[in-house]
């Protein structure tokens, strides 16, 4: 790459912004060239001669780079923009680009907040906005040639007839899952792009169709709820708005000239949705929403002001519109993840629970009353001060609190309500079978959790006799868990998938060494006893042929040098080909997991993740919907062997190995499971095959703290 690195020229006017104009090359591999030229949204809009072209993609991993020369200058840029480039360039023509990394000074904070705020009148002043998925599936191919051939012989290539097309239905929706598992489904910017964009095109590598194409090949309910605007919908449905307020809702129409949604609204609904920069919930949505004057008032684009900052301006704001409870119940349940600077009564909008339902749902099933019973009486009065900033809130002494239930997490539809009473239900009947005793308090909780459950998934099972003691509750229970078909009130069994011998590794991973001298096996034993604290068993999966260390070979069973009740770990040896079963790389451990017990449902952690913790792992348990979960990394893709896998997921995959279908991904996707990015996902995900990766993984461990290592060794049974 040259020396001559490239500098950016100060940008003049107050609607001032750049525009690429990229140089055309008929050879996808040459080097990006082109230059960036100044231009103002004023006399863009009525440039009826060069329109330009918004570019709508995701950054993507900033360790990844491409390179554009403008001017003969060299300028780093990311591998998904420098992938866009080149699949937007033309053959023969210079193409005015608008694409935000490039064309905005990052290192320039000042510049960045005013580019910023132009960021919605960039957007809907474009003759065109491109959204850029990145590679192209098979059946994307097809749709484009389709619609490509029906423009020949329609002015308007409608596929409102979807019956027409080639694509066959299984084909459609594999690309559905395809497409709407990319990234940019999921990041925060792209709403406002999208909402205020004039024309806008989805393209993969260099074939392109129409959005409201896009939408009704795979379904627009679909896509509202890749981008996580399914409630957000909702919440303005629920507001009486018109139903040309809720974006998305039908594409096939033109853009809607408004957006009657306030910021209190769309953070509500969007929080904990992708963003690079946590600041960006907030800046994310400015462009679109319907008190842009009040927001003003309170928050400024300016990314010299730390997320403290920006963070106590949302909390002012949201003070101001939505009332002091209200801003009190967004900011329950925050991160175990310091925040340095950031209130306590400041919500955390990177995080997607939405807490208040909880007070709110829990009260009314569980004995709390209306939703009065947590408003004081007479209203609060508050004071805000601002160095530091200090919420201060008048009140008065009612009672003192005696006792507390069972804690509940949040609750925020029908179906939360149903697992959290599954779930508290099922841990009051492990305390029966313990023989502790109940008070009459503890009773009734265990009875209403209970009944809802009964009400909401089996009310024709139970409808004629239902019990109404505690004890015949737990008896029904214990019939209920015992029969097929039952593995949502199934305690989830801990699996190490281990294999055996790594040919790219050289040796098998479960016995590579961590910090602490002991090999990975051990590690991920502790990590899985910590999080599965209740099992009395962590289960290993083995290749028969695979190398083990003195304490595997000695025994089938393990257990630590502990008080008696600390679980042990059981082997499961991989079946044989000599039995007929042929191995199916990481299935094979599935798949004999599910043959040992094809009742369990397995939480699932490969010796390729030695950097997985328990924190991560009860977190996972927390979101878990059946059939099956798993975690999903940073490139939008899912993480199987670093899921909880329900026997009905599991016999799913031994069906696909039968037909030569081996992915266990594969199958997470035919199956619709439910992925999520967990926070840090680029060190909790990290993922070891070669030497070099795992010395790598080693130079981290080593900082982190040592209780995260097992203390007590491991003796044979």
């Amino acid at each position: 790459m040259s020396s001559n690195t490239f500098q950016y020229k100060p940008l003049e006017h107050r609607d001032s912004f750049r525009l690429l104009h990229l140089e055309p090359s008929s050879n996808h591999g040459t080097d990006l060239k082109g230059s960036l030229h100044h231009a103002t949204l004023s006399d863009c809009d009525y440039d009826l001669i060069e329109p330009y072209t918004a570019l709508s993609y995701v950054w993507g991993n900033a360790s990844q780079k491409g390179a554009i020369h403008p001017g003969g200058s060299a300028k780093e840029i990311t591998a998904s923009l420098d992938a866009a480039l080149r699949d937007l360039r033309d053959k023969s023509r210079v193409c005015r680009i608008w694409a935000d990394a490039l064309c905005i000074d990052q290192s320039n904070n000042a510049e960045k907040g005013v580019q910023v705020a132009l960021m919605g009148k960039i957007y809907s002043t474009a003759h065109h906005t491109v959204i850029h998925l990145g590679k192209s599936p098979s059946s994307f191919e097809k749709l484009f040639m389709d619609l490509k051939a029906r423009s020949q012989t329609t002015m308007h290539g409608s596929t409102s007839d979807l019956g027409k097309l080639s694509l066959s239905a299984d084909e459609i929706e594999g690309m559905r899952r395809d497409l709407l598992s990319k990234p940019w489904f999921r990041r925060v910017w792209v709403f406002q792009e999208l909402v205020l964009s004039t024309d806008v095109w989805v393209q993969c590598d260099d074939l392109r169709i129409r959005w409201h194409h896009f939408c009704e090949a795979v379904d627009t309910k679909n896509v509202v709820a890749a981008m996580s605007l399914d409630t957000l919908s909702d919440s303005i449905a629920q507001q009486n708005q018109p139903r040309n307020a809720i974006p998305l809702e039908d594409m096939n129409s033109r853009r809607y000239g408004a957006f009657e949604a306030p910021l209190s609204t769309l953070l509500s609904c969007r929080r904990g949705i992708g963003a690079t920069d946590p600041r960006d919930i907030v800046f994310g949505h400015l462009g679109v929403v319907s008190d842009r004057d009040r927001c003003d008032r309170f928050i400024k684009v300016d990314y010299d002001r730390d997320l403290a900052r920006v963070s106590v301006d949302a909390a002012r704001y949201f003070l101001e519109t939505t009332g002091i409870e209200s801003l009190l119940l967004h900011a329950m349940n925050p991160s175990p993840i310091a925040a340095p600077g950031i209130p306590s009564w400041c919500p955390r909008w990177s995080r997607p629970q939405v807490p208040w339902e909880t007070i709110h749902k829990v009260g009314n099933r569980f004995g709390g009353g209306d939703d009065s019973s947590y408003v004081s009486f007479g209203g609060t009065h508050h004071i805000l001060l601002s160095q530091p900033p200090v919420l201060a809130i008048s009140g008065f002494e009612v009672t003192r609190i005696k006792a507390t239930s069972h804690a509940f997490s949040s609750c925020d539809d029908e179906i939360g309500a149903q697992e959290e009473s599954k779930a508290v239900t099922l841990e009051l009947l492990q305390d029966i079978r313990t023989g502790i005793k109940y008070d009459e308090q503890r009773q009734k909780l265990f009875i209403k959790c209970f009944k809802i459950w009964v009400d909401a998934a089996n009310a024709q099972e139970y409808s004629t006799a239902r019990p109404r003691t505690v004890q015949q509750i737990a008896d029904a229970l214990t019939h209920h868990i015992k029969k097929p078909g039952t593995s949502p009130l199934v305690a989830i069994k801990p699996l190490i998938l281990a294999g055996g011998k790594s040919t790219r590794m050289g040796s098998p991973k479960h016995l590579l060494p961590m910090p602490d001298g002991r090999p990975l096996y051990q590690h991920q034993i502790e990590v899985l006893r910590k999080a599965c604290p209740k099992t009395e068993t962590v289960y290993m999966s083995l290749a028969q042929d695979s190398e083990m260390d003195e304490l595997l070979q000695n025994a089938s069973k393990v257990s630590y040098e502990a008080t008696p009740g600390e679980n042990s770990i059981e082997i499961i040896l991989d079946l044989e080909s000599s039995q007929g079963h042929e191995s199916n790389g990481p299935a094979t451990g599935l798949i004999a997991a599910y043959e040992s017990d094809p009742e369990a449902t397995w939480l699932v952690v490969a010796c390729d993740y030695p950097s997985i913790t328990t924190d991560a792992l009860q977190d996972l348990q927390s979101r878990y919907k059946p059939p099956v979960t798993c975690f999903q990394n940073q490139e939008g893709f899912c993480e199987p062997l670093l899921g909880i896998w329900s026997p009905e997921a599991i016999s799913h995959l031994k069906e696909n190995c039968k037909a030569g279908k081996l992915s266990p991904s594969k199958a997470v996707r035919e199956l619709d499971g439910y992925t999520y990015l967990p926070e840090d996902s680029e060190a909790l995900l990290r993922n070891v095959n070669m030497r070099s990766e795992w010395e790598d993984a080693l130079k981290s461990l080593r900082d982190e703290p040592t209780d995260n290592f097992m203390e007590e060794p491991l003796e044979v049974l």
